[in-house]
């Protein structure tokens, strides 16, 4: 396997674990500070040095306490289709983080965004949230604001809002990976112990027996929240304006290519899938792809006689000129038991919570 990666971010083989290197363990003692510096943020707030705003509809929060991927984008975008269904109008409210410019932005159905103005994560929901509108700007006491008066919102939701307590929220739900659900191994902006304020938390896993495990861990720190387990699935291969199945890349030769923040994930979905991953091209997450870097992993993968993937918050980068060659999987967020929307039941009393579709 080839990494591209920031010196000392851990090579991954296409079957191994990440490597803890010296830096990798670096950054989990360095991320140890930023807990500290979210505790302090977290008192200032109880103690009222800080104001919290109220939006004045529901708001529900999805973050984490870890640093990377956790599943959170494909549950806000679950929990935002589940709004849609029930006749509610949500609107996802974002910072946009690493995009260009700070000038708010609001992305309507029907209306084209380049990425670099709204981020990477930010399209990607616009794409899978089932035409719910977004509000990226890092000021979101103001994008609520925003998104109530301009788009009508009757719900928020609050993409990576375990940290933002500037806006008050009605639901807070934590996504956590069961392979390390105390970020024990990984970097964290906060202590387990700060699972205590979550209404709900959506344990993500491959394993049944490693979520039911790791649910087990987490009910120390988070005794009243409600447990959710889930798996990232596939659910097509785009390649084009075609869109396959994902058993398409069955007993194929694959070249793997991702950006992101657990590319073992995403090779181990490809091999779940049945894909023989010959190589796999990392780097690190959010990465800018060059075109000439990826026209030049799809020629290497057409000499081997294997098909060039990357994950779809890749291939939000690579718009416009990814070559016609290349696949993007495209995955959900599907639960393992219960209901994504049972999470809407934990809105209080008063809130308005809209009825199940008929």
């Amino acid at each position: 396997m080839r990494s591209d990666r920031e010196p000392g971010t851990g090579d991954r083989g296409p079957g191994g674990n990440p490597d803890r290197s010296g830096w990798a363990r670096s950054a989990v003692i360095a991320s140890r500070v930023l807990e500290m510096v979210n505790a302090l943020a977290y008192g200032a707030y109880r103690v009222g040095l800080r104001r919290t705003h109220r939006a004045g509809v529901p708001v529900i929060s999805v973050g984490n306490i870890a640093i990377g991927g956790t599943g959170k984008t494909p549950l806000v975008a679950a929990l935002a289709r589940e709004l849609l269904a029930r006749g509610a109008r949500p609107a996802i409210l974002t910072r946009g983080y690493r995009r260009e410019g700070h000038a708010p932005v609001v992305v309507r159905p029907g209306r084209e965004v380049p990425w670099t103005a709204i981020g990477d994560e930010p399209a990607l929901l616009a794409s899978i949230a089932g035409g719910t509108p977004l509000v990226v700007d890092a000021d979101r006491a103001r994008g609520a604001r925003t998104a109530v008066r301009e788009l009508g919102a009757t719900h928020l939701l609050l993409d990576d809002g375990f940290q933002h307590w500037r806006i008050a929220r009605d639901v807070d739900i934590v996504t956590v990976d069961a392979a390390d659900p105390l970020c024990l191994e990984r970097p964290r902006r906060e202590h387990p112990r700060a699972l205590g304020r979550a209404d709900a938390l959506v344990v993500t896993g491959r394993d049944a027996a490693a979520v039911r495990e790791a649910v087990d861990r987490l009910s120390r720190f988070a005794p009243r929240a409600r447990a959710v387990s889930a798996r990232v699935i596939a659910t097509g291969l785009r390649r084009g304006a075609a869109v396959l199945p994902p058993t398409a890349v069955h007993g194929r030769r694959v070249v793997a290519l991702a950006g992101i923040a657990g590319p073992e994930r995403f090779v181990a979905t490809l091999r779940d899938l049945g894909a023989e991953v010959v190589d796999a091209v990392v780097r690190p997450d959010h990465h800018r792809w060059l075109e000439s870097e990826v026209v030049e992993a799809c020629r290497e993968a057409s000499l081997r006689e294997a098909l060039a993937v990357t994950t779809a918050k890749d291939a939000v980068r690579m718009v416009p000129f990814a070559p016609a060659a290349l696949a993007s999987l495209e995955v959900d967020l599907a639960p393992l038991d219960g209901s994504f929307a049972d999470l809407l039941g934990l809105l209080p009393a008063g809130a308005p919570a809209p009825a199940p579709p008929r």
